[in-house]
């Protein structure tokens, strides 16, 4: 793409493997050869629903199957740790205007039909679908759009923080709709990389039911009413109330537009979504999509339990809290529970991360120096941890990018790796931590080296003891570290305000062109810098941010021209600039990537083989889990 040039992006049907949009092929689907599920055929015969032609858009969007056309029914059974772990609105919902495709790398048609760039990327036009509807029948158009951008996101007493993902040069996008399916995104300057933030925000906060929302906005039902219903509800405010009611997750009430609607919502140990009637996808025979009926989450309060549940046959497709270290035990009960276990490499690597500053002023000095880094790096043995936690299966990884990002070099990943305690213990002493009669290291003003390596919580339960052994290996070099597991909540609190020295966690680092925190100090969640980072997200007006020292502001600067440019040459230049820059000064020390197992019912269809496990693209959403199936029909 030219530089200063008006860009238009144009979609033939058969450059679209997943989502093929194009007239030819609607044109192939005429209104007559629709078909739907049983459950809401049934339903339009006693006059509850309208036809399914009815029901969709002109231009359903045509969904291509990983395998095969499917048969509809069945309950998809999974497990969640609590409400908000059905993800019922990301991972199990993933629906916006502009979305990833199959591959996990491009960005195509959603609820949007086709968009232009204009302007060299200051103006974004999309087209929605004519014809889309809400779960309950109304008319889903740019007016809800523009309702939950000037009403929701531009009332602070709802939205006290733009998103800033919207935002460029400091200021709100501007969003208009000259008709009922167009809108257009209008930015102070150039954002090169829009369709890709939109495919991976786009469904946080953009889209909500006027018709339905009004009632409790004060705009439309008026500010006494909605205080009232809020006083009734037991909250204080009314924007109280509005959230409450605008949750996806946790009330069933609320009109969506994914293919699975709340109808059991939490806190019930069983927690069911069923399809949407009014879904707008179907399949290349005119299947509206999904094919299955329902989703039911049970909700359990510990990992094993779902270890249990998965031995038992009780899961029919399932990665998430899956523990990897388990593989040998799922291997073992395959025949029993009538699942098979797939295996794909994580885009995330366990990783520790280093706070370049410190609020102890006296280790501050360390945690900024490269060699005390690099040191911490080559005294893991990581081929040990690989064999005596993960069967061999986990790849040592320093983090920088994952083989599925764009700007990913192996270069990157590998440096720093090897396990070379000889040359750890040599730059330790080039750092001034002086080794005591017991063997064990000092600061260089003379206090003993001690500090404690905090944990978040696992999702699986393995990084626990992988980080006791990190901690033994460090000892091994004389440095004393003590382990500990803080609550999920307090941990990341913790760690933003920057009350941390060393914290244990994971760095997923696919797409991270739209989630810059991962290598730029951006917010407090850059873990390895959070109050640079509060400082850069603040624009200097947090209280407690810092602002970043040259070499850290330089990241900001080449990530603020990455984000805006329209040249993908360039783009891919400054991602290289800060990726190298990551590599050589070892910010963050990465341990390994570990393989994801994912448990799958024998019966259970359309998975493709090969699946990226990464929030970014919101697994399994951008799969396309409205085309899984259960062969040979309903099992449930």
């Amino acid at each position: 793409m030219r530089r200063g040039s008006t860009s238009r992006h144009r979609f033939h049907p058969n450059a679209l493997v997943v989502w093929a949009v194009g007239a030819a092929i609607v044109a192939a689907l005429p209104s007559a050869a629709y078909q739907e599920a049983p459950m809401l055929a049934e339903r339009v015969a006693r006059g509850e629903l309208p036809p399914v032609d009815q029901r969709l858009p002109e231009n359903p969007a045509i969904v291509e199957p990983v395998e095969s056309i499917g048969t509809y029914g069945g309950t998809w059974r999974r497990a969640a740790m609590g409400g908000l772990d059905t993800m019922l609105t990301t991972r199990m919902g993933y629906d916006p205007p502009l979305r990833w495709d199959r591959t996990g790398k491009k960005v195509v048609p959603g609820l949007a039909e086709r968009w232009e760039m204009l302007d060299e990327g200051r103006t974004y036009v999309l087209n929605l679908r004519k014809g889309l509807k809400w779960s309950d029948g109304h008319p889903l158009t740019a007016e809800d759009f523009i309702f939950t951008y000037e009403d929701v996101l531009l009332n602070k007493e709802i939205t006290p923080l733009f998103p800033a993902w919207l935002k460029v040069g400091g200021e709100p996008v501007r969003v208009t709709a000259p008709n009922p399916y167009t809108l257009v995104y209008e930015f102070a300057a150039s954002y090169g990389i829009f369709p890709q933030a939109m495919a991976f925000s786009g469904c946080a906060g953009l889209l909500l039911p006027k018709h339905y929302m009004a009632q409790f906005h004060p705009k439309y039902a008026g500010l006494k009413t909605v205080e009232q219903l809020a006083k009734s509800e037991g909250l204080g405010l009314w924007g109280e109330i509005f959230l409450k009611r605008a949750d996806y997750s946790f009330n069933p009430e609320l009109p969506n537009w994914r293919p699975f609607v709340l109808t059991v919502p939490p806190p019930a140990t069983r927690v069911v979504a069923e399809r949407n009637p009014y879904y707008w996808k179907v399949d290349p025979a005119g299947n509206q999509l999904p094919y299955i009926d329902r989703v039911a989450f049970t909700d359990v309060s510990n990992n094993e339990l779902i270890t249990i549940k998965a031995l038992n046959g009780e899961l029919d497709f399932q990665a998430r809290r899956i523990d990897p270290t388990n593989y040998s035990l799922f291997m073992e009960n395959r025949a029993r529970g009538g699942y098979r276990v797939a295996q794909n490499p994580d885009t995330e690597t366990l990783t520790l991360f280093i706070n370049n500053y410190s609020k102890d002023p006296e280790i501050r000095p360390l945690l900024q120096n490269r060699d005390f880094r690099i040191a911490l790096s080559l005294a893991i043995n990581r081929d040990e941890i690989n064999f005596l936690l993960f069967d061999g299966m986990a790849e040592p990884a320093l983090g920088i990018a994952c083989p599925y990002d764009p700007y990913y070099l192996p270069e990157f990943d590998k440096k720093y790796l090897e396990y070379d305690p000889v040359r750890a213990n040599a730059l330790l002493d080039k750092a001034g931590l002086v080794r005591g009669s017991n063997g064990m290291r000092c600061l260089p003003g003379g206090e003993p080296f001690r500090q404690t390596l905090n944990l978040y919580p696992s999702e699986t339960g393995a990084p626990q003891e992988l980080w006791q052994l990190v901690a033994e290996y460090f000892r091994e070099v004389g440095l004393d570290f003590v382990v500990r597991v803080d609550a999920r909540g307090l941990s990341t609190l913790q760690a933003i305000n920057g009350n941390y020295n060393f914290f244990g966690y994971c760095n997923g680092c696919l797409h991270w062109v739209v989630d810059p925190v991962v290598h730029v100090p951006w917010g407090g969640g850059s873990f390895y810098a959070p109050l640079y980072g509060r400082y850069v997200a603040s624009d200097g007006k947090d209280a407690y941010g810092v602002k970043p020292t040259p070499e850290f502001q330089r990241l900001v600067d080449w990530y603020l021209e990455m984000r805006s440019t329209v040249d993908e040459q360039r783009r891919l230049e400054l991602g290289h600039n800060i990726l190298g820059q990551w590599a050589e000064e070892c910010y963050s020390v990465g341990i390994c990537r570990p393989q994801v197992l994912t448990i799958i019912n024998k019966r259970f269809r359309n998975v493709p083989e090969h699946i990226i496990h990464d929030y970014r693209i919101s697994t399994p959403g951008y799969i396309g889990i409205e085309q899984f199936y259960f062969e040979g029909g309903s099992p449930q």
